[in-house]
Protein backbone atom coordinates (compact mmCIF):
# COMPACT_ATOMS: atom_id res chain seq x y z
CA UNK A 1 0.00 0.00 0.00
CA UNK A 2 2.03 3.28 -1.26
CA UNK A 3 0.16 6.70 -0.28
CA UNK A 4 0.81 9.28 -3.04
CA UNK A 5 1.36 12.10 -1.01
CA UNK A 6 1.34 14.71 -4.06
CA UNK A 7 -2.04 13.40 -4.73
CA UNK A 8 -2.97 13.62 -1.19
CA UNK A 9 -1.94 17.47 -1.14
CA UNK A 10 -3.44 18.34 -3.93
CA UNK A 11 -7.00 16.56 -2.75
CA UNK A 12 -6.16 18.07 0.73
CA UNK A 13 -5.18 21.65 -0.52
CA UNK A 14 -8.45 22.05 -3.08
CA UNK A 15 -10.84 20.65 0.07
CA UNK A 16 -8.65 23.57 2.32
CA UNK A 17 -9.33 26.18 -0.31
CA UNK A 18 -13.59 24.89 0.31
CA UNK A 19 -12.89 24.50 3.64
CA UNK A 20 -11.68 28.41 3.58
CA UNK A 21 -14.89 29.59 2.59
CA UNK A 22 -17.26 27.63 3.98
CA UNK A 23 -15.27 28.98 7.52
CA UNK A 24 -15.92 32.45 5.74
CA UNK A 25 -19.76 31.88 5.04
CA UNK A 26 -20.03 30.61 8.48
CA UNK A 27 -19.69 33.73 10.32
CA UNK A 28 -22.43 35.18 8.70
CA UNK A 29 -25.19 34.81 11.40
CA UNK A 30 -28.33 33.30 9.02
CA UNK A 31 -26.22 31.48 7.07
CA UNK A 32 -24.04 29.54 10.15
CA UNK A 33 -27.17 26.80 10.60
CA UNK A 34 -27.27 26.20 6.98
CA UNK A 35 -22.91 25.68 6.44
CA UNK A 36 -22.16 24.92 9.15
CA UNK A 37 -22.75 21.07 8.57
CA UNK A 38 -20.73 21.16 5.59
CA UNK A 39 -17.48 21.08 7.30
CA UNK A 40 -17.96 17.53 7.89
CA UNK A 41 -18.97 16.69 3.83
CA UNK A 42 -16.20 18.78 2.33
CA UNK A 43 -13.79 16.38 4.83
CA UNK A 44 -15.77 13.33 3.07
CA UNK A 45 -15.12 14.54 -0.41
CA UNK A 46 -11.69 15.56 0.09
CA UNK A 47 -11.22 11.90 0.54
CA UNK A 48 -13.51 10.37 -2.07
CA UNK A 49 -11.19 13.22 -4.38
CA UNK A 50 -8.00 11.26 -3.11
CA UNK A 51 -9.15 8.32 -4.48
CA UNK A 52 -10.38 9.90 -7.44
CA UNK A 53 -7.08 11.91 -8.31
CA UNK A 54 -5.23 8.45 -7.44
CA UNK A 55 -7.23 6.00 -9.66
CA UNK A 56 -6.69 8.75 -12.77
CA UNK A 57 -4.96 6.15 -15.92
CA UNK A 58 -7.13 3.43 -14.72
CA UNK A 59 -4.95 2.04 -11.96
CA UNK A 60 -6.69 0.38 -8.67
CA UNK A 61 -6.61 1.92 -5.37
CA UNK A 62 -7.06 -0.54 -2.54
CA UNK A 63 -8.98 0.34 0.33
CA UNK A 64 -6.80 0.94 3.19
CA UNK A 65 -4.61 3.42 0.09
CA UNK A 66 -8.09 5.05 0.31
CA UNK A 67 -8.12 5.13 3.78
CA UNK A 68 -4.88 6.35 4.65
CA UNK A 69 -4.76 8.56 1.48
CA UNK A 70 -8.28 10.47 2.06
CA UNK A 71 -7.18 10.79 5.98
CA UNK A 72 -4.57 12.89 4.61
CA UNK A 73 -6.49 15.31 2.60
CA UNK A 74 -9.17 15.33 4.90
CA UNK A 75 -6.38 16.52 7.86
CA UNK A 76 -5.51 18.87 6.08
CA UNK A 77 -8.53 20.17 4.91
CA UNK A 78 -9.96 19.99 8.34
CA UNK A 79 -6.52 21.87 9.73
CA UNK A 80 -7.50 25.18 7.40
CA UNK A 81 -10.97 24.97 7.91
CA UNK A 82 -10.44 24.95 11.67
CA UNK A 83 -7.43 27.38 11.78
CA UNK A 84 -9.42 30.37 9.61
CA UNK A 85 -12.64 29.59 11.95
CA UNK A 86 -10.38 29.56 15.07
CA UNK A 87 -8.60 32.43 13.88
CA UNK A 88 -11.88 34.22 13.10
CA UNK A 89 -13.65 33.52 16.62
CA UNK A 90 -10.48 35.34 18.47
CA UNK A 91 -10.81 37.89 16.15
CA UNK A 92 -14.43 38.50 16.94
CA UNK A 93 -15.27 37.03 20.15
CA UNK A 94 -12.54 37.86 22.96
CA UNK A 95 -11.01 40.99 21.48
CA UNK A 96 -15.21 42.91 21.64
CA UNK A 97 -15.70 41.07 25.50
CA UNK A 98 -11.86 41.79 26.88
CA UNK A 99 -12.70 45.56 25.21
CA UNK A 100 -16.04 45.86 27.33
CA UNK A 101 -14.33 44.15 30.25
CA UNK A 102 -11.97 46.73 30.29
CA UNK A 103 -14.09 49.88 29.91
CA UNK A 104 -15.89 48.26 32.90
CA UNK A 105 -12.76 48.27 35.05
CA UNK A 106 -12.22 44.74 35.13
CA UNK A 107 -8.95 43.79 33.74
CA UNK A 108 -8.99 40.05 34.93
CA UNK A 109 -12.29 39.25 33.64
CA UNK A 110 -11.17 40.27 30.10
CA UNK A 111 -7.39 38.38 30.51
CA UNK A 112 -9.72 35.33 31.53
CA UNK A 113 -11.99 35.54 29.00
CA UNK A 114 -9.02 35.95 26.09
CA UNK A 115 -7.53 33.24 27.48
CA UNK A 116 -10.41 30.63 27.85
CA UNK A 117 -11.59 31.59 24.39
CA UNK A 118 -7.90 30.80 23.30
CA UNK A 119 -7.82 27.23 24.80
CA UNK A 120 -11.02 27.32 23.20
CA UNK A 121 -9.85 27.64 19.40
CA UNK A 122 -6.54 25.50 20.47
CA UNK A 123 -8.92 22.80 20.87
CA UNK A 124 -10.92 23.41 18.32
CA UNK A 125 -8.17 23.40 15.83
CA UNK A 126 -6.86 19.71 17.35
CA UNK A 127 -10.83 18.32 17.36
CA UNK A 128 -10.77 19.67 13.54
CA UNK A 129 -8.17 18.27 12.26
CA UNK A 130 -8.91 14.47 13.91
CA UNK A 131 -12.41 15.00 12.77
CA UNK A 132 -11.13 15.60 9.04
CA UNK A 133 -9.09 12.81 9.14
CA UNK A 134 -11.29 10.45 9.91
CA UNK A 135 -14.11 11.93 7.64
CA UNK A 136 -11.77 11.83 4.91
CA UNK A 137 -10.85 8.12 5.41
CA UNK A 138 -14.27 7.50 5.62
CA UNK A 139 -14.64 9.20 2.01
CA UNK A 140 -11.76 7.53 0.67
CA UNK A 141 -13.03 3.92 1.76
CA UNK A 142 -15.96 4.17 0.50
CA UNK A 143 -14.86 5.86 -2.56
CA UNK A 144 -12.50 3.07 -3.11
CA UNK A 145 -14.45 0.44 -2.27
CA UNK A 146 -17.33 1.33 -4.48
CA UNK A 147 -14.67 1.81 -7.01
CA UNK A 148 -13.58 -1.45 -6.75
CA UNK A 149 -16.79 -3.28 -6.92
Amino acid sequence: MKVDTSVALKAGLIGAAIGLVVALLGRIPFLACIIGPLGWVVAVATGTLYVHYAATGGRKVEVGEGALGGALAGGIAGLTQSLVSGVLTLIFGPVRTAVALLGRGQPGAAALSAGMTFVGVIGGIVLGVILGAALGALGGVIYAAVKKS
